[in-house]
């Protein structure tokens, strides 16, 4: 068992090292006709099943080779922290010196599916077409206790940062926004009952005759008749009205009176 600073994995006699980083692992046989390899990204923002996110990973993101395919397609449990696996067998072609090289392997895959992004990895181990046979039974076990332990694995850490500062922005902009619907809500339906007051104003002396004055004591309006050419009202709440527009009710030892109308 070797603990490295981003992958612990068991490591056969004779293998060696080609990469570990913080998003992939590759061990390579002796003979270099053989290898695991172990990738992951995190972020993705098309959410991918785990037989496409292996095509994107081997075909685009590593470019292992353009002719990658799949057989026999399985689902399997996912592994902790992940929502939907499969295994599947996988051949393809790679190029060496000597020209063209079939490969046969099997793959294990993992995505996890959240809001908005998708995470996933995959477990490859694979060796020429002519040797799988003598790999097939024992290198994809091999390969599978692999594990990336690093301090930010395939990029998880960070975009794990990354989202929660997301969320707290669309949390603040909804909130922002409530507030904006809620203000404007207000607005609109006071404009909408000044409106209705209006026309109540000017419909309520036609259909009735009478029409709300406001008092100059601070009293509540009170609902009268239209017909008074003057209408004065008194502190104490008295209330005389005349046809006659000069009528004036003050005098010297009742002076509090206030004209209305």
């Amino acid at each position: 068992m070797v603990r490295g600073p981003h992958f612990t994995y068991l490591l056969p006699p004779g293998w060696r090292v080609g990469e570990e980083g913080n998003f992939a692992l590759v061990l390579r046989s002796p003979d270099m006709l053989a290898g695991i390899i172990v990738f992951g990204q995190s972020g993705l923002l098309f959410p991918f099943s785990p037989e496409q996110f292996a095509h994107q990973a081997m075909a685009g993101a590593m470019q292992l080779a353009p002719d990658v395919r799949f057989m026999n397609v399985r689902s399997i449990p996912a592994m902790p922290g992940y929502t939907h696996a499969a295994v599947m067998e996988t051949s393809y072609t790679v190029y060496g010196p000597t020209g063209p090289v079939p490969i046969r392997g099997i793959v294990f895959s993992n995505v996890a599916i959240g809001w908005g992004q998708c995470n996933g990895t995959i477990t490859l181990a694979s060796s020429e077409i002519s040797r799988w046979p003598s790999y097939e039974s024992w290198l994809p076990q091999l390969a599978m206790a692999a594990q990336n332990t690093g301090p930010n694995p395939y990029g998880s850490t960070a975009m794990a940062q990354t989202m929660h500062n997301i969320t707290q922005q669309e949390a603040a902009q909804q909130s922002a926004y409530r507030q904006w619907s809620e203000a404007t809500w207000q607005a609109v339906v006071a404009q909408r009952n000044a409106s209705v007051d209006r026309q109540q104003e000017g419909l309520d002396p036609m259909l009735t005759g009478r029409q709300w004055t406001s008092d100059p004591y601070g009293n509540p309006a009170q609902h009268r008749s239209i017909t008074p050419a003057a209408v004065w009202v008194s502190r104490d709440g008295r209330e005389v009205q005349s046809d006659d527009p000069s009528f004036d009710p003050r005098t010297p030892t009742d002076s509090d009176w206030r004209r209305i109308r």
